[in-house]
């Protein structure tokens, strides 16, 4: 970290540290300021009052018995639309200033006895759908405002899948303080394979022509391969209705996204909160989520900034200096993220999570159906499944390596004993 500490240098900082001046290096300072004052009196104007259910203390629910089942099913343009829709189910919360927000969490499980009474102590009400989610699970529910559980009827698949919890931001703002408590348990229980943590710009530091122009002059320093703009513009008058910038591919383990969250808001008909709102998320997915959301309950929501500034930087290009490492951060960006600081990877070490036996259970689950209907149309011919076989010889990665070898050595031992 000192080397870090000794390149960090920021133009015409001042003492504005969003994240540090109010003491966020505590764990619990999440400030997750979700009780029932903070949702009804932050924007009066919202619909329907601005009141959202308060989630039931533990121990109300006992689980099955109180799941209630859903009247119709779901189909149509419901079925191929209900992924998307599920995840954009965004809260109308803000991160108070100084603080950073949890507005996604994804967790799995272990599919044990007594486990959905446990969730249903945390989540409420189970409200049972007539349908699994993404051919993972054949049974779900929905929970809080949004949310969502799914698990298994049958005890082997159960027990390769575990029980899933969805919570996007509408759900995370339902379970109000009692959200960093629950990420903790999910940790303690289970894995966290998604977690979005948001800052949000209330004072006008960050703005759609100061980031244009910082990705157009090549002041974004970025680990990422390439940024990508989506902006939306009314079509006779070509005045722009909101943005989003994306730095890094939401297929990989870590990106971010920096929108317009008071023109997201309009555009979905929840009003307009007015001045300033732009929200910058982190969001993370797979081991790389389980690896920050353990890293934030022990250290603190610095370690979310930290993160953030590992993965890009907002800099002022140096004409004397080739290495744009050391360009110094831009001050609009610092008072925006209050620190210079990058942290350290938190997946260090070989990876060893895609192990031979998640391998076939993807392609089992992702791609059998697919080989099947290609054998069936070539008359029983697997000629094209060898070509595959050859050409992906050729694609190995560093992981795959990595679990071949683990599994020849679990071989030799077995063998031995």
């Amino acid at each position: 970290m000192s080397d870090t500490k000794e390149r960090g240098r920021v133009i015409d900082g001042d003492s504005a540290s969003l994240v540090q001046e109010l003491g966020a290096a505590d764990a619990l300072s999440l400030r997750l300021n979700y009780d029932r004052r903070e949702r009804e009196s932050q924007y009066s104007g919202e619909r329907g009052g601005g009141r959202a259910r308060r989630a039931p203390t533990a121990g109300k629910y006992v689980g099955a018995n109180r799941i209630k089942r859903q009247p119709e099913p779901l189909g149509g343009d419901d079925a191929v639309n209900i992924i998307t829709e599920h995840e954009s189910q965004a809260s109308s919360l803000a991160a108070p200033r100084g603080a950073v927000m949890v507005d996604y969490l994804r967790a799995v499980l272990p599919s044990e006895a007594g486990m959905l009474s446990e969730l249903a102590g945390w989540l409420g009400v189970f409200d049972e759908r007539p349908i699994g989610w993404r051919g993972w699970y054949t049974e779900s529910a929905s929970v809080l405002d949004g949310g969502l559980v799914a698990w298994c009827e049958d005890e082997h698949m159960a027990e390769r899948q575990g029980v899933l919890v969805d919570l996007p931001g509408r759900a995370c703002a339902a379970l109000g303080e009692r959200l960093v408590p629950f990420l903790s348990w999910c940790c303690e229980r289970g894995r966290v394979r998604r977690v979005d943590f948001a800052l949000d710009d209330r004072r006008g530091d960050v703005t759609f022509e100061r980031l244009s122009a910082a990705v157009d002059a090549g002041a974004l320093v970025t680990r990422a391969r390439g940024v990508r703009w989506i902006v939306g513009k009314v079509a006779e008058s070509g005045e722009r209705i909101g943005w989003t910038l994306y730095i890094g591919s939401r297929s990989s383990e870590a990106c971010i996204r920096i929108y317009d969250k008071r023109l997201e808001r309009i555009e979905r008909g929840a009003g307009d909160c007015g001045g300033h709102w732009i929200r910058c998320e982190l969001e993370a997915t797979g081991d790389f989520a389980d690896a920050l959301a353990r890293e934030v309950l022990k250290s603190g929501a610095a370690v979310v900034v930290e993160q953030l500034n590992r993965r890009a930087r907002f800099t002022e290009p140096s004409a004397t200096d080739e290495s744009r490492e050391r360009w110094p951060m831009a001050s609009w960006w610092y008072r925006f993220v209050g620190s210079v600081e990058r942290g350290a990877s938190l997946m260090c070490g070989e990876d060893m999570s895609a192990t031979i036996e998640r391998m076939l259970e993807y392609v089992r689950l992702a791609a059998a159906p697919a080989m099947a209907a290609i054998t069936e149309a070539r008359g029983g011919d697997v000629s094209w499944f060898y070509e595959l076989l050859d050409d992906g010889q050729h694609r190995l990665k560093s992981k795959h390596h990595a679990a071949i070898r683990a599994a020849l050595s679990r071989g030799r031992a077995r063998a031995r004993g």
